[in-house]
């Protein structure tokens, strides 16, 4: 993809998403916004969004208390994202009080928990708020490319539901509570090459194990970094995580190392042309009609890199699972949305005698929209560009492998970091490579790949358990429902080489 050009991004960044009243019984739209201009890209808009817009054609809920002054109105946020401090002599700021949903900025907006009232501001927290809490009546249409270059890079460096969990979990039992466990373990753990993988786990079922905040950088008065157009680096402890961006691109890279022996290395990455983003989501007394749409297109293809090595086999193995506290952030012009794009994986390592490598890279075409049009999930058609099988390497006494998952959300809405709401699609992409024993190789040296590609979109608040146990630990006295995300398979591709009966067995 070529580098953006000027006009291009202008009009990107003035992105035509309208505001329409849709009455309950079905009476005609209201006007649209006429003056939406550009969008508001000042440093605290791309840190904390956009502010609320009062505006006859969209319907906030009664409870619903906006206070004006937009992102200038907060003072400070916390490290989690969920405590906010708001001038107190803004307008609608003393109306702030328990019970009622904040409306601040598109960042800022939640079911208030708490209040203090401190030196002339106020210190809200706030817990997860459902799309259809905020706007009562209001239609979402979008239908726009846009500019990857004008995304920027935003730091949460506590955000809720940061964890790793030890690979001694035996494939196939789930160790995350809740099916959504399930679901963030990769498939290609539980599934691909039985023998090496279940040769390197203890057999004992695995636990969550929280680590604490991610601290990303030191926070100055209680605000954390301000977003920037420069790539991030979460760097917490054993790993790093680096979302990034470039003409045509968006990408993941991780670095592991679990253990003094144990390095891994995973680059992933989306290549786009004309990232485009369609929207038909209508709201009416408070509930989003049937058939909405929304829906990315222009992601070509899916390609990823993966390099492991163990010291010390089997006893240097882990599996590590993280939502990246790295996000990345573009406020939508004349409206109180913002688009938000985040990112969480799961890598598993299955390393068998000391001095073990395994690499292996592949690239995957895809073709269509991937999301929810007319109520209904869609999914890409997926080509081979580069075999994984292909490149499989390293060397190994003993049977090894590697398992990554790694999902990318795209969505537009408001609301706090860890559970953002409105009309979102993902797809996830599911990695498995086995690389066979260097033992074996007089007969034969078996190598096996899988893939498994998965899809979600939906309208509403979509969080990972870990992250809603980690909110439900942050806010213990709130009562909240959040619907856990539902993936829809899309593509399940498995080969063993060479096609002989010790390979298969």
């Amino acid at each position: 993809m070529s580098a953006p050009h000027p006009g291009r991004r202008a009009a990107a960044l003035a992105i035509a998403l309208l505001l329409t009243t849709t009455a309950a019984c079905g009476g005609a739209p209201g006007r649209a916004h006429e003056d939406s201009g550009p969008a508001d890209t000042s440093e605290a808009a791309l840190t904390y969004g956009a502010g609320a817009v009062r505006d006859p054609s969209a319907t906030y809920q009664p409870d619903v208390v906006i206070v004006e002054g937009g992102p200038r109105a907060i003072r400070a946020a916390s490290g989690d994202g969920l405590p906010r401090t708001i001038d107190g002599n803004a307008r609608g700021a003393r109306d702030v009080r328990p019970g009622k949903v904040l409306y601040a900025t598109s960042g800022a907006v939640g079911r208030v928990q708490e209040v203090r009232r401190v030196h002339g501001g106020v210190v809200a927290t706030l817990g997860p708020v459902e799309f259809t809490a905020v706007f009562r009546d209001a239609h979402l249409t979008l239908d726009q490319d846009i500019d990857d270059g004008a995304f920027h890079y935003l730091e949460v460096p506590d955000l809720p539901g940061a964890v790793t969990v030890p690979a001694d979990a035996p494939t196939g039992v789930a160790t995350e509570a809740g099916k959504d466990a399930a679901r963030d373990v990769p498939t290609t753990a539980r599934t691909i090459g039985q023998a090496s993988v279940r040769a390197a786990h203890s057999g004992c079922v695995g636990t969550v194990v929280a680590r604490g905040p991610v601290r990303l950088a030191a926070t100055a008065g209680g605000t954390p970094p301000p977003a920037r157009s420069s790539s991030v680096t979460a760097d917490p402890g054993d790993r790093k995580a680096q979302p990034y961006r470039s003409p045509g691109t968006f990408g993941l890279k991780f670095d592991h190392k679990a253990a003094a022996g144990l390095k891994v290395f995973v680059d992933f990455s989306l290549k786009t042309e004309k990232l485009h983003v369609r929207s038909d989501v209508p709201v009416s007394g408070g509930r989003v009609a049937d058939g909405a749409t929304f829906a990315v297109e222009g992601i070509k293809s899916a390609a990823i890199s993966i390099a492991a090595g163990a010291a010390d086999g089997a006893i240097d193995n882990s599996k590590v699972r993280a939502e990246v506290p790295v996000q990345m952030t573009l406020p939508i012009a004349g409206t109180p949305f913002a688009f938000d794009i985040s990112w969480k994986f799961s890598v598993a390592t299955a390393l068998g005698g000391n001095n073990t490598t395994v690499t292996a890279d592949g690239e995957w075409g895809l073709d269509g929209a991937i999301g929810m049009v007319n109520g209904s999930i869609v999914a890409p058609k997926l080509s081979v560009i580069k075999s994984i099988m292909n490149s499989v390497t390293g060397i190994s006494v003993g049977i090894s492998g590697t398992a990554t998952a790694i999902g990318f959300k795209v969505q537009v809405g408001v609301g706090v970091p860890a559970a953002f709401a409105g009309p979102y699609a993902k797809p996830v992409m599911d990695f498995g490579v086995t690389n066979g024993s260097a033992l074996g190789a007089p007969l034969t040296r078996c190598v096996g790949a899988m893939l498994d590609g998965k899809v979600g979109g939906g309208v509403g608040v979509s969080v990972s358990a870990v992250a809603m146990a980690a909110l439900k630990k942050l806010l213990p006295t709130t009562k909240f429902q959040l619907r856990q995300e539902s993936l829809t398979p899309f593509v399940h591709r498995q080969q063993m080489l060479p096609d002989v009966p010790l390979c298969k067995s």
